[in-house]
């Protein structure tokens, strides 16, 4: 028989087992290999036994030929040998070849270690398992691989070969990454007794690994004790490749998750923000209104104090209390301005002016122990500004630089003309930059500056309102605002301005003009601003009737009174408002022209056009109430000659 290389290898893993084994031709019966142990069977105390011959024995003949017949294992014994004889097939490509035979003792005698073993319970079954196409393995009850069935050879090897397993040799196989989890696997499992699994990386003829999932399981005898173990190794590169696609999708909508949570996160905080805004807004709004009508109600009562003072010392003071209630509603209207009410009222200035009139006012914020410097060019452009917006975006930016100093450093106020060529603002312009020595900003900081309520201030020392409220400013009249810092160096803010037009001279204020003892309807709800509205008008010799509600005023007129001129707070809620009361007044052919006065930017106008109107902002001072009440009794005079002087 020629023998193939599978024989080959099972003579060579054959050799060294203490179980008597041998291979016997198909053709010619005869016996072609014998292990040690099964030649010290059949011809105990030689020591250089031949191969011996087995074909003297007719039972075995018999068995052997049974065997090849119906391709099953067969058992027999021989007459004057120990144990019970097993002759099983071993097939290749559909031939059978040869027959193994092997010896299992039987009676009272002790085991050989090795059936001890269980190796010959091993052989019972190797055939059968060497024609199964999954990866099998076995190991010894101490967990020394054994044996490796054909496809595990071919995979590993390209084709069977002898191997020394008891050396170790199947670690070449195993990935190193993998080393310590199968060696875990294994030592759980004989530690434990009981079947176990883990996953691995097995090497290929071609030196490409692959993952597979070895399981391993005893088997034992009918007392329990383990004869050996049988492991099994089932690819899972598909599940692998399965797996590592889920967990991507899973790192993917994660991350999606997060971005998600952030921009939720972030909603949230502009939500916040937006509530905290609403309630400045609300409540600045309220602030706002209420100091409008006391600075009203001082305005109204200081212009007649002045009207009936004739000394001149006298009127410096009352010209005095008169610009600062015009200061303080000016004020007042920043506050509506901050909660966007109230529309920035640009004109052409000069920044130089402006500066120097701001001075004290920036020399009391810096406070004492820092040190504030003016650097204004010589000749500055015209810029177009709201007045109270510049000097309040200053102040803040002076503070700022205060906070930053620790209040001990240098701030330098500049202006000067430039000529900028930034993307989108290119051309002449005035820088107006504050500079400080102090701590400067991180960039993590300074890309946060213009957010909403930021601020990195202690709690109850900021508001983070200040460089938002600046930026807004800069936005609305079409300007730049740039930021440098350095940390430990500190901070440069500059604001660009376009250049303007020079402001226009204004003419002389003409004198107050008195009425005629015209009819005027004033309603107020407010007692203290009606009472002070009814004696200027009495002052400017009109008539005046007063009324605390849109619906009394209503009944006046509709009683038969003759009113020329009515003069309204904006104050009134619906149903009956002022809007509403002219409307109604409109449809009865009743047109009387309208002056309204308002605290806020947000009064609802008279829909019915063919009413002339007017709207006064308070505090006003009596000029400019005389003035517009002429205007509104007299369209057709358009000089100041035209009207009565009071």
């Amino acid at each position: 028989m020629n023998e193939p290389g599978r024989l080959f290898a099972l003579q060579q893993a054959m050799r060294p087992a203490s179980l008597a084994w041998a291979l016997v031709d198909a053709g010619t019966l005869e016996m072609r290999f014998a292990n040690p142990a099964m030649q010290r069977l059949l011809q105990p105390g030689s020591r250089s036994p031949a191969a011996p011959a087995l074909d003297m024995f007719e039972s075995a003949r018999k068995a052997v030929s049974q065997c090849l017949e119906t391709g099953r294992e067969t058992t027999t014994r021989l007459p004057g040998l120990p144990g019970l004889w097993h002759f099983s097939p071993i097939a290749d490509d559909g031939a059978i070849p040869a027959v193994q035979c092997y010896v299992l003792q039987t009676g009272t005698a002790s085991p050989e270690p090795d059936d001890e073993l269980g190796l010959g319970h091993v052989n019972r079954f190797e055939a059968f398992l060497d024609h199964l196409p999954y990866q099998i393995w076995m190991a010894t009850p101490h967990g020394e691989v054994t044996w490796f069935n054909r496809a595990l050879h071919e995979y590993a090897y390209r084709e069977v070969r002898p191997l020394s397993l008891r050396e170790g040799i199947w670690i070449d196989i195993v990935h190193p990454d993998d080393l310590a989890a199968v060696n875990t696997g294994l030592s759980r499992a004989l530690i434990t007794e009981k079947p176990t699994g883990y996953r691995l990386r097995i090497k290929r003829h071609d030196g490409q690994f692959h993952w597979f999932f070895a399981s391993l399981s005893p088997v034992r005898n009918a007392q329990g004790r383990i004869l050996y173990w049988v492991g099994a190794n089932l690819g899972i590169d598909s599940i692998r490749r399965s797996e590592n696609q889920l967990r991507d999708q899973i790192t993917t909508l994660s991350h999606q998750l997060r971005l998600k949570q952030q921009a939720l996160d972030q909603a949230e905080t502009y939500l916040a923000q937006a509530q905290k805004m609403g309630m400045v807004n609300q409540l600045s709004a309220g602030v706002a209104h209420d100091m409008k009508n006391l600075l009203f109600i001082t305005g109204l009562h200081a212009g007649m104090l002045e009207r009936q003072l004739g000394e001149p010392e006298q009127l410096e003071h009352v010209d005095v209390i008169l610009n600062t209630i015009q200061k303080a509603g000016s004020l007042a209207s920043h506050l509506t301005g901050f909660s966007s009410r109230k529309s920035m009222q640009l004109a052409s200035a000069d920044p130089r002016a402006l500066v120097q009139d701001l001075e004290p006012l920036l020399s009391k914020a810096v406070g004492q122990n820092a040190e504030l410097q003016l650097r204004m060019a010589a000749s500055i452009w015209p810029i177009s500004v709201d007045k109270l917006y510049f000097e309040n975006s200053l102040i803040n930016l002076c503070l700022n630089a205060r906070d930053a100093t620790e209040e001990h450093g240098l701030i330098t106020l500049t202006a000067e003309n430039v000529l900028l060529k930034r993307p989108g603002h290119a051309g002449d312009y005035v820088m107006v930059s504050v500079t400080d020595n102090g701590m400067g900003m991180s960039e993590e900081i300074k890309a946060r500056i213009f957010d909403m309520f930021f601020t990195t201030k202690p709690e109850g020392k900021g508001a983070g309102l200040g460089l938002p409220m600046v930026k807004n400013f800069m936005d609305h009249v079409q300007g730049l605002i740039e930021v440098e810092s350095t940390q430990g160096l500190g901070t440069v803010v500059s604001l660009y301005f376009p250049r303007a037009q020079p402001a226009a001279t204004q003419s002389p204020q003409a004198a107050t003009p008195a009425g005629r003892q015209e009819t005027i309807l004033l309603i107020e709800p407010d007692l203290a601003a009606r009472n002070a509205m009814a004696q200027v008008l009495y002052g400017l010799d009109y008539q005046v009737v007063t009324a605390y509600l849109p619906e009394v005023a209503q009944r006046y007129i509709n009683s038969g009174m003759k009113v020329d001129l009515i003069i309204a707070a904006d104050e009134f809620p619906p149903p009956l408002n002022i809007a509403n009361m002219q409307q109604e007044l409109a449809r009865k052919q009743i047109l009387i022209p309208l002056v309204l006065l308002t605290s806020s930017e947000e009064a609802e106008l008279p829909q019915a056009r063919e009413c002339r109107y007017a709207v006064l902002s308070k505090p006003m001072d009596i000029g400019e109430l005389a003035r517009t009440v002429q205007r509104m009794l007299n369209p057709g005079c358009t000089t100041p000659a035209d009207l009565p002087a009071a």
